[in-house]
């Protein structure tokens, strides 16, 4: 909200199942309250609340500000849920997660220097196309881990941990078959780079090697957005006579298989086994 990114998230958890009539009455209720508590007041056209019902709750906003209310169940519900009458199970499980992420993020990250870090790293990865698949809880996870995992156990300074963080991606701490950071909110051992595709892995980490490069050199200005723009990433640049160059792609997706080639494939095989039959 500092940078006016204005949205909120809050996470309602209902006792019963959350039936799509249950999320608009609850939307309805919120709305009508909202009337009460301004009924007084003199509302700009650009500061009327307009309310709409989603796949994951509501969303309740003005020209000015949004609050997504996340509409989730108890755990013990999870598996009574029928699609066609309830939410999707996939988005509740994600809202219960997104609880389990704010209770470790009180008692684990409430260090003033890894809020900083994390509002850093947001507004990197908002400038640079080759973050954007870093969620929020990964960079607040990256934060906390640049910030606090080191041998002295003691937070780094913040410019030092900023550095760090580039020093991690680029070494490949996202990258697959690297031990990556493990999810501390899942019962099961799973590293949060997972989430996202091998191409975005490769772009992430190439992404952070030319920013090192840049910020090696004298070019924090540019990463921080007060000078330039985010072209850097992907243009070479000058840096006290260094020319610094975007590295290339290391991974390439697999090309499409055309309709067809497949079952020629299979015929092929197929063919070479009954000729290896004959010759025996």
């Amino acid at each position: 909200m500092v940078t006016g990114h204005n949205v909120a998230d809050i996470v309602v958890i209902l006792k019963t199942l959350p039936t799509r009539e249950a999320v608009e009455a609850l939307g309805n209720k919120v709305k009508d309250d909202l009337k009460n508590l301004m009924k007084n007041e003199i509302v700009a056209k650009g500061e009327q609340l307009t309310h709409t019902t989603n796949e994951r709750g509501i969303e309740i906003s003005n020209s000015y500000a949004c609050v997504r209310v996340m509409v989730t169940t108890l755990h013990h519900n999870i598996r009574k849920l029928d699609p066609e009458i309830h939410l999707d199970q996939k988005i509740m499980l994600s809202h219960l997660a997104s609880i389990r992420h704010s209770r470790w993020f009180e008692e684990n990250a409430h260090h003033s220097s890894i809020k900083v870090l994390i509002r850093l790293l947001r507004d990197v990865r908002n400038r640079f196309e080759g973050f954007e698949p870093l969620t929020p809880w990964m960079l607040d996870l990256l934060a906390h881990f640049a910030i606090m995992h080191n041998p002295s156990r003691q937070a780094l300074p913040i410019n030092v941990a900023f550095r760090r963080v580039f020093q991690l991606l680029s070494a490949g701490l996202f990258l697959p078959g690297s031990a990556g950071i493990t999810d501390p909110c899942e019962g099961v051992s799973l590293r949060i780079h997972t989430a996202m595709t091998l191409e975005q892995q490769d772009i992430c980490c190439l992404t952070a090697q030319t920013l090192l490069r840049v910020l090696s050199h004298g070019g924090y200005k540019h990463i921080l957005g007060l000078e330039g723009n985010s072209s850097i990433a992907k243009e070479m640049s000058v840096w006290d006579g260094v020319v610094v160059s975007p590295l290339d792609k290391a991974y390439e997706n697999p090309p499409e298989k055309k309709e067809g080639e497949d079952e020629d494939e299979d015929m092929e095989a197929e063919g070479d086994e009954s000729m290896e039959t004959q010759e025996t």
